[in-house]
């Protein structure tokens, strides 16, 4: 149970504005999208190390299910919170992360720490969650504040996490940041759970379940193709190609014909909305792959012939990711002073899929040195942080409000979705060139890490093309209002929750 909140509306606590609950609520709810990041990027970071004890060359599925499963998640979960409260959801959602951390903390084999990076997945809901949940919970001035230092928090940590993640991976192994992040994890749910009161606003809607196995019964299948195809033979495999594009197929009929489909593809018949799914799911997709293999060119050692590697260690590689993270906050802020004056973040995005391209370019050219390396690293920082910067502007910009829920579900499953696919199709294309020293630690020819940062580059360059023709926008162009269903505007919603019909200075804190 929550512990006692101060009063609101016309209470003399309310008054004074913050209290020292409204605070701490920051705080922790900061700390929980600091979860969902270090879940990522202790990956790209402790990947090298992981290989060495579980030689494979599926090592982009770890990344590949965990935004495989918070994409599919994501709308489910969200439409589950408006259903039995946000409070309720987050701390399960958070239970089950917590839990995978502890699965793969302790997993004998490569399939286990799979089962746990499934589990950990769901967090990723927690950036749609927590705005919801800041919304419901916090008087009106304060959670405007609320949620968006909560999300910017979120960058916070990243800056020390190629440290922290260092000093935990020498010292105890990926062993010891997955103990990191359960403690993490679950310490934050408890405190959650003591603190922060329950969401009072309920809607009635129904989570899209059949549509979210449909999708992932899709993908995974082809995604076991493109990666599987090799070994297994290409059509020997074919079945699994065949049953996903089954598959396939009936998710789209269900779009359909659901009353609340998981993706509502009427959402998408304007250009520019076309656009920043396209371009946004790019852009997360290239950020995804390519940041698996900085660590292999920063810490991979040439004692066993390869003709690539700064043999770094985990601690040292921070000297690299470090300033990798500090560019990709400074892009975000900067491109976010830019878009409050105005500016076009379609220019934005574009620039950032440019960046991705020139540093997919540069690292392809010279990854030998560490100079080479913190200068690919510092672009590929900073084409993050300027795509991640403009994408959610984009979709405000190409919805009228009364779609926007609904719309910034649809995106986000587009670039989440598409950032679990791209790893798995890299390591395809780097499984030809694999070798495995006598210790059986598995490397890559340099061939094929050049191969495939030229073949990021190209889709960089491909989807630049794309947004510049098929999908450019007219000079003057003016976004009207439209409606997925109807002619008319649709209710003014936030993250697929409906606006309090109350006094909404009636907030619990």
């Amino acid at each position: 149970m929550s512990l006692p909140m101060p009063a609101t509306g016309n209470d003399p606590d309310s008054a004074r504005g913050w209290t020292a609950t409204m605070i701490v609520g920051i705080i922790l709810m900061s700390a929980v999208l600091e979860a969902l990041s270090l879940g990522n990027s202790m990956i790209s970071i402790g990947l090298p190390n992981i290989l060495k004890e579980f030689p494979t060359t599926q090592g982009g599925w770890l990344i590949t299910v965990y935004f495989l499963v918070g994409a599919v998640c994501a709308p489910l979960l969200g439409k589950a919170a408006d259903l039995y409260g946000k409070r309720r959801v987050l701390l399960i959602t958070m239970t089950v992360a917590g839990t995978g951390a502890l699965v793969c903390a302790m997993a004998p084999t490569f399939t286990v720490l799979l089962i746990g990076r499934i589990l950990q997945g769901p967090i990723l809901a927690t950036l749609s969650l927590i705005p919801s949940f800041i919304r419901d919970i916090y008087p009106p001035k304060q959670a405007a504040f609320a949620a968006s230092i909560t999300v910017t928090g979120m960058g916070a940590f990243t800056i020390a996490a190629p440290t922290v993640i260092g000093w935990l991976l020498e010292n105890y192994g990926f062993r010891g940041m997955f103990l990191f992040d359960a403690v993490w994890t679950l310490g934050l749910c408890a405190a959650i759970w003591l603190i922060l009161p329950e969401s009072t606003n309920r809607r009635e809607t129904k989570p899209d379940f059949l549509g979210g196995v449909l999708l992932a019964g899709a993908v995974v299948p082809v995604l076991l193709y493109v990666s599987m195809g090799r070994t297994w033979g290409w059509l020997d495999a074919s079945p699994l190609l065949l049953v996903g594009l089954a598959l396939g197929y009936a998710f789209v009929r269900r779009t359909r014909t659901a009353d609340e489909p998981i993706v509502n593809l009427s959402l998408f018949r304007r250009k520019p909305l076309v656009f920043v799914a396209f371009a946004g799911a790019v852009s997360y997709a290239v950020s995804a792959a390519t940041y698996q293999v900085v660590p292999l060119l920063a810490m991979t050692s040439r004692d066993h012939g390869i003709t690539y590697g700064l043999g770094l260690n985990a601690l040292e590689y921070s000297s690299i990711a470090t300033p990798k993270q500090l560019a990709t906050v400074a892009g975000g802020a900067l491109i976010g002073v830019l878009l409050a004056r105005g500016r076009n973040p379609r220019t934005f995005l574009t620039l950032g899929i440019a960046l991705f391209a020139l540093s997919s370019v540069s690292f392809a050219l010279a990854h030998d040195t560490f100079t080479t390396v913190l200068v690919g690293s510092l672009l590929l920082g900073l084409a993050s942080g300027v795509s991640s910067a403009a994408v959610p502007n984009l979709v405000m910009r190409a919805t009228p409000a009364g779609d926007q829920g609904s719309t910034a579900g649809s995106v986000q499953l587009c670039t989440t979705g598409a950032s679990s696919i791209l790893p798995v199709v890299m390591f395809a294309v780097l499984a030809p060139y694999m070798v495995a020293s006598p210790e059986g630690v598995v490397y890559y020819q340099d061939q094929g890490i050049t191969t495939w940062l030229w073949v990021s580059a190209v889709i960089c360059i491909l989807a630049l093309v794309v947004g510049a023709t098929i999908l450019r926008e007219r000079r003057g162009e003016v976004i009207e209002e439209f409606s997925a269903n109807t002619p008319e505007a649709a209710p003014d919603t936030d993250g697929d929750v409906s606006p309090s019909k109350g006094d909404p200075e009636l907030n619990p804190l």
